[in-house]
């Protein structure tokens, strides 16, 4: 048996023996939600808190997330409380303040002493445990550690078996629900988008002649810098953008702050020009999206943004494993899943286009 927990668990949690006994739903008057990972994968989890809240509709329920997912779940309306801190990794503050306000926002979450915190993964993550089990919440429900890992387990006093490999995320989430007896069929993604954020796709919509009941295709044209197996050639985007300009209700075109000089060079000379819709909010982003009659982008978290406000997809795919991350709840047409995006045709988007367009005419209200 490790010895560490006799050493950090009197620091941490105030007592030497962490034994709360099985949970009792009935004493759970408070929850705590912790995912520390990235917009997708807090985006995935929203079914399983919604889950959360119908099984404790009277609990406060609240949820710990760092700032680069804060707009994944900011608003969600199953939730009475957001915890939010900043990681080292992400260089918003030097690594001294990043740690000083991750400790300061501990601090609040400590003084809430929560029931029952619930971390949601598909595997065991040093970080996200120790978040849970430096919550002080009583009962602390988790992935097991195993490997080298497994001196670290004791962070969670419910740990779970892990959930098969092949399950979507969506279900991943649910099954860990499932140990402590919450069995109940997932629903769709959740993205709350302000009002001020449709107004300003609303302006855009009455600057450029669009028509709400006919809205435009939405098409996200991105790189990834770090992934360059989901870049798409310059050229393609150019043709596929003047095609859909042509069509009946148009396009707009949305891209990430930082690469206006790209996209104007790919929309260069282009007759008619489409509109383009850059917000650093990704709040705005997802009402663009709303608002259109289908988007179409390559996979990564812009798709999952599009499954949180119900809107069918076009997704270029590389290689990432469709069973776990393909868009949840809605209709989705799935281009390439063999490698890099680069040898899907133009033709082979429209004609997905095409085959997930009938009979769907509108986007969400706009004004």
């Amino acid at each position: 048996m490790s010895w560490l927990p006799f050493i950090i668990n009197p620091l941490v949690l105030g007592t030497l023996r962490d034994r709360p006994g099985a949970l009792d739903p009935e004493r759970v008057k408070s929850i705590l939600v912790v995912r520390n990972d990235n917009i997708g994968d807090v985006l995935c989890t929203t079914p399983a808190i919604q889950a959360l809240r119908d099984a404790f509709p009277r609990a406060h329920l609240a949820a710990l997330v760092c700032t680069l997912s804060q707009t994944a779940i900011e608003g969600h309306p199953a939730l009475d409380e957001l915890f939010v801190y900043p990681k080292a990794k992400h260089r918003h503050y030097s690594k001294v303040e990043s740690y000083r306000r991750m400790a300061a926002t501990l601090a609040q979450v400590r003084r809430r002493r929560f029931d029952l915190a619930v971390a949601f993964r598909d595997s065991f993550s040093n970080s996200q445990a120790w978040l849970t089990y430096a919550s002080g919440a009583r009962w602390r429900l988790g992935p097991e550690a195993r490997g080298k890992k497994r001196r670290w387990g004791f962070y969670y006093n419910l740990p779970a078996p892990w959930p098969a490999r092949k399950d979507h995320e969506v279900l991943r989430c649910m099954s860990l629900l499932r140990h402590i007896c919450l069995d109940s069929p997932p629903g769709k993604l959740y993205l709350k988008v302000p009002e001020d954020s449709r107004a300003k796709v609303a302006e855009l919509f009455a600057t450029y002649g669009l028509d709400p009941e006919r809205p435009p295709v939405v098409l996200n044209i991105t790189r990834w810098a770090y992934r360059p197996e989901c870049t798409w050639p310059d050229a393609k985007y150019r043709r596929l953008a003047q095609e859909l300009a042509r069509r009946p209700g148009g396009v707009v075109i949305t891209h990430a702050p930082g690469h206006e000089a790209w996209i104007e060079s790919i929309l260069q000379g282009l007759e008619p020009k489409p509109p383009v819709f850059c917000s650093p909010s990704l709040k705005d982003f997802a009402a663009m999206i709303a608002a259109g009659r289908v988007f179409i982008t390559p996979e990564g978290g812009p798709m999952h943004f599009a499954a949180a406000v119900h809107k069918p997809q076009v997704v270029l795919w590389s290689s990432t494993p469709l069973y776990n991350w393909r868009p949840w709840g809605v209709e989705s047409q799935i281009l390439g899943a063999t490698g890099p995006i680069e040898p899907i045709e133009v033709e082979e988007v429209l004609a997905s286009l095409e085959r997930l367009g009938q009979g769907r005419e509108s986007g969400d209200k706009v004004s």
